[in-house]
């Protein structure tokens, strides 16, 4: 189907540093509304120590059982930037699919009913359910897909979301995890927190942007896809 990743996205030790900071600068979204350029640099840090770590490689992170996982961008994000996370979920025994989006310009009807529809793809396409890894405002669109079509939806991992856009419940099959960071200049501390017994919250360290490009966040995703799930050790 259109928009799956071949899991070699980002290969170990072959990003350039201008590809790596045309990533970064497609990271930045919103936060070059709000004038934050600390973003960037910090980013740029954290891809640097994430592609030092053996968590990178996919070594001593649990590795899933080949389903599906579509990443979605945050606000004026596009999947482009995401392609680190989509490289490392292929590494780690997982079946990456970009989102779709152009641009993520906003919570609206029509983008959800095209990351919907991707999501819909990509379970026909496996026979099972999906997992939904959402960066700041996709993590938004990804619970309100499990809200909407929750035979769809295997796991939510969100990562620095405004949780409180779209606050109903998110049925008990779907498992639920808020990763947040206290140091988060755009989705200020506790508005990433999952609200609801159902749901975990995971705190790591880092940047706002940096999350996806994080050695923690990444152990955070792998052990909450792996959940309850067949997983083998690398």
């Amino acid at each position: 189907m259109n928009g799956e990743s071949d899991g070699q996205e980002d290969s170990i030790g072959a990003v350039p540093p201008a590809a790596i900071l045309r990533m970064i600068l497609g990271a930045l979204g919103a936060t070059v509304v709000f004038g934050l350029a600390a973003e960037a640099v910090q980013a740029a840090l954290e891809y640097g120590r994430l592609a030092a770590d053996p968590v990178f490689h996919g070594w001593n992170a649990p590795h899933g059982d080949g389903r599906p996982v579509i990443a979605i961008p945050g606000f004026l994000g596009s999947d482009g930037y995401l392609g680190t996370l989509r490289g490392w979920l292929g590494r780690i025994g997982y079946r990456p699919f970009e989102s779709g989006l152009r641009r993520n310009t906003g919570f609206n009807a029509a983008l959800l009913a095209e990351i919907e529809q991707r999501t819909a793809e990509a379970a026909r396409a496996s026979g099972g359910p999906v997992a939904l890894v959402g960066h700041s405002l996709g993590g938004v669109y990804a619970r309100a897909i499990a809200r909407r079509r929750p035979e769809l939806v295997s796991d939510v991992i969100t990562l620095g979301s405004p949780l409180g856009l779209d606050a109903g419940p998110i049925p008990a099959s779907v498992r639920f995890t808020a990763i947040y960071t206290r140091a988060d200049r755009i989705v200020r501390y506790p508005r990433a927190l999952a609200p609801g017994p159902g749901a975990r919250n995971v705190e790591a360290g880092g940047s706002h942007v940096g999350m996806a490009f994080n050695a923690e966040v990444y152990r955070a995703i792998a052990a909450a896809l792996a959940g309850s799930r067949h997983v083998s050790s690398a």
